[in-house]
């Protein structure tokens, strides 16, 4: 019996960010040779779905529209992590791409609830009241909220992450996706 729908943000949860050298900017992957899983992903994910929940990816990408890379790119990045994310078994159901900038202004981008909103739509039969939003970054406690979904900040618990969460605060507070499965089965 299903149970939640896990909904995951890509970069910084599945596969490690990039550092740009030249700017000093943390960015997504660009092209599919940047893609560098983080390690214990799929496991951590055949874990969470032998729990009965379902796996979904929501994920804001504006490169393409930023100039900085090609549309068929985003897409083959995407195809990548989720064929890494599922190589121990688990299934992503379904991924949620907002290829918007942020000063598009539409209703997908996170901190927004629409990309999350995507997701519960495209897989019913999965508990809202059971559902996660995990994330690495702020928009992403922010969206899961908006949606009305438990949430999880995936990172070190540092000072300055605190303060910043201090309005929003998550849920549960993770280092590792593989943790959200212990938490998923208490």
């Amino acid at each position: 019996m299903p149970r939640g729908l896990v909904i995951l943000d890509r970069d910084g949860v599945l596969n490690r960010h990039l550092v740009d050298p030249e700017q000093g900017t943390i960015d997504s992957p660009l092209h599919p040779s940047q893609v560098v899983i983080i390690p214990g992903i799929a496991e951590a994910l055949a874990r969470i779905q032998a729990l009965g929940y379902g796996l979904a990816i929501a994920t804001n990408q504006p490169a393409a529209a930023k100039g900085k890379t090609t549309l068929d790119n985003l897409h083959d990045v995407q195809a990548v992590v989720v064929a890494a994310a599922q190589s121990a078994g688990a299934r992503i159901l379904s991924s949620h791409l907002c290829l918007h900038r942020q000063e598009d202004s539409c209703s997908c981008r996170k901190p927004k609830a629409g990309l999350l909103e995507q997701a519960l739509a495209a897989n019913p039969g999965y508990d809202r009241r059971l559902s996660w939003m995990i994330g690495d970054g702020v928009t992403d406690v922010e969206a899961g909220r908006a949606a009305g979904l438990h949430t999880g900040f995936l990172g070190k618990k540092r000072c300055d992450s605190c303060r910043i969460l201090e309005a929003s605060p998550p849920d549960v507070w993770l280092e590792s996706l593989g943790e959200l499965a212990v938490v998923l089965g208490r």
